[in-house]
Formats: structure tokens, C-alpha cells, sequence
């Protein structure tokens, strides 16, 4: 009689077939639910490390230009058109094709653009140059200030670069004065 009432006390563990598609369905609208949060916070991520790179890289420009006492030119990569996927820095040797880079910065996001727009309202690829003084010029001469717009999806920011070389980045949302 023991043995009868044991048998029948089995215990079953784990979860049943209605039970796991139940768990997986409320698992994939959460999930749904946090995708365009989360891509939003992957391009803000984005905005801002290219914006803080570009920041350093023209601190970098600046300084190294007033080292080495000659120009310093910040342009796209070599082949590309734009500074999307990066940029590098490079002497400016007179009456001569640009010297080797000093530095080179390649950023890998496919929704990344970064486009300059300077003072004298040049066409062409995005480039400027840093004298040894510290002034930021543009291809053509003459004083130069410029702000790069680097965005990606929703998310932006700027990088100001005063005609004294002054280094600046704000945002569209927290800094009021940028456009």
C-alpha cells in the first residue's frame, strides 16, 4: 500500500509547451519595445565618440603644428571624398603633394556623416589647415572658422573650431547657442 501512494506522488518539473511559447511572445515584445531606445543610445554613442575623436584630432593638429613649426592639414582619408569615415593629419609641404600622416583616424559606422562647413563657403572635400601660431586656415587662405555637424540617425553634435583655433563641441539638445 506504501508503494501505491508513492507512485502516485511524483512530482513533474520544468515548464510546459503553452507555458514557454507564453514566455518567449512577452520576451519578444519587450524586446521590440526597447529596440528604438536602444539604437537611439547607440547613436548617440556613436555622435559622441566621433565628435570627442574629431575634437582630439584637431587639438592634435594645432599642437603639432605649432611643434614642428609647419602646417598641418586635416583632411578626408586617402581615396574618400568626405570625412565620414575618417580623417588624418598630415604636414603641408609648399609646392608639394601633402607628406605622410601624422595620424590617421578611421571610424567603422555605416550611419555616421560628418560634413564641414567653414567661413569661406568652399566646395570641394572637407579639409582646413592649422598654422604653426595656432589659426585655423582654409585651402584658399585666410582666416577660418568652421563647425563640423557630425550625425548619425536621430542624434547630433557639433565641432566648433574658432578662427584662433579655439575647440568647442556642443549639442542640439543640453547647449542653447547651438544651431
Amino acid at each position: 500500500m506504501q508503494q501505491t501512494a508513492i507512485a502516485h506522488v511524483r512530482q513533474h518539473s520544468g515548464m510546459t509547451l503553452t507555458e514557454l511559447l507564453v514566455s518567449l511572445a512577452v520576451a519578444a515584445i519587450l524586446a521590440a519595445i526597447a529596440l528604438p531606445a536602444l539604437r537611439h543610445m547607440l547613436a548617440e554613442h556613436t555622435v559622441t565618440y566621433a565628435a570627442d575623436r574629431l575634437a582630439a584630432s584637431l587639438a592634435m593638429a594645432r599642437t603639432t603644428a605649432a611643434n614642428r613649426r609647419v602646417e598641418i592639414r586635416l583632411g578626408p582619408l586617402p581615396g574618400a571624398t568626405t570625412l565620414d569615415g575618417g580623417w588624418q593629419l598630415a604636414p603641408v609641404v609648399p609646392l608639394a603633394p601633402p607628406g605622410p600622416p601624422i595620424a590617421v583616424t578611421a571610424l567603422d559606422a555605416a550611419c555616421l556623416r560628418v560634413t564641414l562647413r567653414g567661413t569661406d563657403g568652399a566646395k570641394g572635400p572637407p579639409a582646413l589647415r592649422l598654422t604653426p601660431v595656432g589659426y585655423s586656415r582654409s585651402e584658399r587662405g585666410g582666416f577660418y572658422a568652421a563647425t563640423f555637424h557630425v550625425r548619425c540617425r536621430g542624434a547630433q553634435r557639433q565641432v566648433r573650431l574658432g578662427a584662433q583655433g579655439r575647440i568647442r563641441i556642443c549639442g542640439a539638445g543640453p547647449d542653447a547657442d547651438c544651431d
